[in-house]
């Protein structure tokens, strides 16, 4: 099995977290009508005990509000596009949400009405990877109330939750410079905010002072384990951050999970052999501390981008006639990994699998990948020449054309000098949004997208420049296309298995998935598609799915809502069969993670998305944040 374990006094640890009262502030959960974390709960289960809005009535749902926010780049003025991947709060009453240029918006939860604004005061000018913000982490003391804010130009910023205004006592007149890009929100443990980002760095801070309370290495120096696992010392100054996606806390034990990301440079590891700990892993902390409990490395020596890119969710599964306390954690090769929380050990049997070895001059792939038995991939994980789309003539031409140019590859094959088709994608199979779980019935439920990359290796002519540096091809939409990496003596290109104006992938659909998984059994209870193209839906083709990002919520009124398709369309499944409730129209794709609540003053529950568009995958850009209802 691929898992290394050292609990280095664990119960000393978490009985100290504990004694200390730092988490006892979050312990006893959410209130029902509450929507209080990005996953509602601090494991991240992202589920609403809500039923209000269910099976029998969920056809008639319509708008209530829209607010927009009025930032829209798509590309052509300003280099960075812009992506509403903001999932709001609802706390105390109030709606809080955060916008792509990084505002903070308090609003009413019944209209949508504004109450405040905070800016941070970006500068729009600068080039990011884009204009993104998942949302803003919230502490609640006595009557304090405090939102953690991470901004794309690295600060850490402390608002008065009722005002909006920075908290003087916090760092320098409320802010903190980190120096360190921040996407997603802050995950408030205790009295503690704790921030990754892209530097290879955990940090957690006091939330009242802005002070350091600790720092975690993602590469510890005096970790002899971890540092063995690097060539020489090519663990030192390497970049690629411990943690960017959204990060989960088991507030009884005291424990932090911690989702890492591949090491730099992303295609290419010849300059760091080795398995290299703790890229790709799931790791275990202490939550008072830092210090760490365990690990589970997903992908060794990782040179596809397969970061684990999304929140850890924390599930409690009945198995074998005893509860079992769980972590579920999502990857871009679409495998589910089910562990034990408190010992990392798997729930089910994980082999050492060989994999290929071909590859560029100078690298040394790991010689086997960890692969699980259960449950089987909810994404495709290759293809054969006979599965190319036909959903018309033209698509099967075009997917002719580019697949001859390539060897189609197996998963874990690394890039070559001739090119190769490797599926999943550097976006997923799974992707940011995660996946959600439903304590009442056990499953899990997660979508995927089935698209391949096409990576090809280079070596660089000596006369060139020896710095890193970028490069994008753009098509007319403004959309990426393919993109060539340099990294000293290899040029890595890129590029997406799909017709780049279209983006429909190249091999029969489905191209886009929703599953429903049970996670005592590790078996599949239904598989859908998600999404369809309304162009080939007319031609009476079936719905394909399509390539999706942003995940779903569960409810007790046995619902799913996702919104992630690439089709301007937010769904309700029945979360017992995978049917299709209700469906309505949006402004733009609604590439994030939706969220429910009762609004205080009418008792009326909501669910609410933002519907952004745009992002990397979208020709339509909007900036509405948009709430549904059923009639008052």
């Amino acid at each position: 099995m691929a898992l290394s374990l050292t609990r280095r006094s664990f119960s000393r640890q978490v009985g100290i977290a504990l004694a200390a009262g730092a988490l006892q502030s979050c312990a006893s959960g959410p209130d029902e009508a509450e929507w209080p974390e990005w996953g509602r709960d601090p494991g991240g289960a992202r589920f609403s005990p809500l039923d209000q809005i269910n099976r029998g009535n969920v056809a008639g749902l319509e708008p209530a509000w829209t607010h927009r926010c009025g930032e829209i780049s798509d590309g052509s003025t300003n280099r960075t596009r812009t992506a509403y991947e903001c999932t709001p709060l609802m706390a105390d009453g109030t709606l809080f949400v955060t916008t792509p240029y990084n505002r903070v918006l308090a609003l009413h939860p019944e209209t949508g009405e504004e109450l405040w604004e905070f800016n941070p005061g970006l500068d729009l000018g600068r080039r990011y990877n884009l204009w993104a913000n998942r949302g803003v982490g919230l502490w609640r003391r006595g009557a304090e109330r405090r939102l953690l804010h991470g901004t794309l130009d690295g600060r850490l910023i402390a608002l008065d939750a009722a005002t909006g205004k920075p908290c003087p006592d916090f760092g320098d007149s409320g802010e903190l410079d980190v120096g360190v890009r921040l996407t997603s929100p802050p995950k408030v443990v205790g009295d503690l905010a704790v921030i990754g980002g892209n530097a290879p760095t955990l940090r957690a801070f006091d939330v009242r002072t802005g002070k350091l309370a600790w720092t975690r290495h993602k590469v510890p120096a005096d970790d002899e384990a971890a540092t063995a696992t690097w060539a020489g010392e090519s663990w030192k100054e390497r970049r690629g951050g411990v943690s960017w996606p959204p990060l989960s806390v088991d507030t009884e034990r005291g424990i932090l999970y911690v989702p890492t990301d591949s090491p730099t440079y992303d295609y290419y590891g010849g300059d760091r052999a080795g398995d290299n700990l703790y890229a790709n892993c799931l790791l275990a902390l202490d939550a008072a501390t830092g210090d760490y409990l365990w690990h589970f490395q997903a992908t060794h020596h990782a040179i596809w981008d397969y970061d684990l890119c999304a929140q850890p969710v924390l599930c409690d599964i009945q198995r074998n006639g005893r509860v079992v306390r769980a972590v579920a954690q999502v990857s871009k090769q679409g495998f589910l990994y089910v562990l034990d929380r408190v010992s990392g050990e798997s729930l089910f049997d994980i082999e050492e699998r060989p994999v290929p070895q071909h590859c560029a001059p100078g690298e040394r792939p790991s010689a086997t990948q960890p692969i699980p038995g259960k449950p089987a991939p909810f994404v495709r994980q290759s293809m054969t020449p006979g599965e190319l789309s036909t959903v018309t003539p033209e698509h099967n031409a075009w997917a002719k054309e580019l697949s001859a140019r390539y060897q189609i590859a197996p998963l874990f094959h690394p890039g070559t000098e001739d090119g190769v088709i490797i599926f999943p994608c550097n976006q997923g199979g799974g992707e940011w949004g995660g996946g959600c779980f439903d304590p009442t019935t056990g499953r899990f439920f997660v979508n995927g997208t089935n698209l391949a990359d096409i990576v090809v290796m280079e070596a660089r002519n000596s006369s060139r420049p020896q710095e890193a540096v970028g490069r994008e091809i753009v098509s007319r939409e403004g959309l990426r296309g393919e993109v060539t990496y340099r990294r000293k003596a290899i040029d890595v290109r890129q590029n997406k298995f799909w017709h780049p104006q279209t983006l429909w992938p190249c091999q029969q659909p489905p191209w886009g998935v929703l599953s429903s998984i049970d996670l005592a059994s590790g078996d599949y209870d239904w598989q859908v598609p998600l999404g369809e193209i309304p162009e080939l839906s007319a031609r009476g083709v079936a719905p394909t799915g399509t390539i999706n990002m942003g995940g779903p919520i569960a409810t007790a009124g046995g619902l799913l809502f996702i919104a992630g398709s690439n089709d301007r369309r937010f769904r309700a499944f029945d979360s017992g069969t995978g049917e299709i409730l209700w469906e309505a129209e949006l402004e733009g794709s609604g590439h994030a993670n939706p969220m429910t609540y009762i609004a205080p003053e009418s008792g009326r529950q909501f669910v609410v998305i933002a519907a952004g568009g745009g992002n990397k995958l979208s020709h339509k850009f909007s900036d509405a944040l948009q709430a549904f209802a059923l009639p008052a």
